[in-house]
């Protein structure tokens, strides 16, 4: 029974605590933020610019692979025939 007692004193303690103001998040806001009416909600697919079709963005994506694949060989020769 000892336990139970023990118990229900954290959770009282627990549930106090949890009502408790604090000052230093609430005394950040100012006057006129606190009086503003909420913003207005937008559709996600009017906030987000859209997507290019999955088909141009692999093609773009692919491009820029052999791009760098080119460059990377490139390097991968001038080390490879540089003096030291």
């Amino acid at each position: 029974m000892q336990v139970w007692k023990r118990i229900a004193l954290i959770l009282a303690l627990t549930a106090a605590a949890a009502c408790t103001r604090v000052p230093e998040l609430e005394d950040r806001l100012t006057p006129d933020l606190r009086g503003a009416d909420y913003p207005k909600l937008l559709p996600l697919d009017d906030a987000l610019e859209p997507l290019d079709p999955p088909k141009q963005a692999g093609e773009d994506l692919q491009d820029e692979l052999d791009a760098r694949a080119a460059r990377l060989k490139r390097r991968a020769e001038a080390v490879k025939n540089a003096e030291f």
